[in-house]
């Protein structure tokens, strides 16, 4: 996994339209092929994304995005479709790599509700 902590604004074209205009943001990097603009708020979702299969392009920037202040450009690609995910970096804060492993997946002891009658049975019990 990559993690880019940077100045970036992020412009998604697909679906629909989206646009975030310049901020610092976490960028994710997946091993799995996806990658994740988070903001330090709202909540865990990130603001924008492309799911796996995707290609990432890190380009030069056009003459006119360089004297606005990008370094570099990139362009993530979804394989399936034509949407298309550009993410242009003004500053680069933070960039690490990190090796995950394999993943064991998440164990669960118990159901929803088991958790539901356990909530009823210690109201019950007051």
């Amino acid at each position: 996994m990559r993690l880019v902590v940077a100045k970036c604004s992020v412009d998604y074209a697909g679906r629909l339209s989206a646009h975030l205009p310049l901020a610092t943001r976490l960028l994710l990097v997946k091993a799995d092929g996806s990658v994740l603009v988070h903001s330090d708020s709202l909540s865990y979702k990130p603001l924008n994304w492309m799911s796996p299969p995707c290609t990432i392009a890190v380009i030069e920037p056009e003459a006119e995005q360089a004297e606005a202040g990008v370094i570099e450009v990139w362009k993530v690609a979804q394989a399936k479709t034509a949407d298309l995910l550009v993410i242009s970096i003004h500053e680069i804060l933070h960039d690490s790599a990190h090796e995950l492993g394999h993943d064991p997946g998440l164990q669960k002891d118990g159901v929803e509700a088991h958790l539901q009658k356990l909530l009823a049975a210690d109201r019950t019990a007051r």
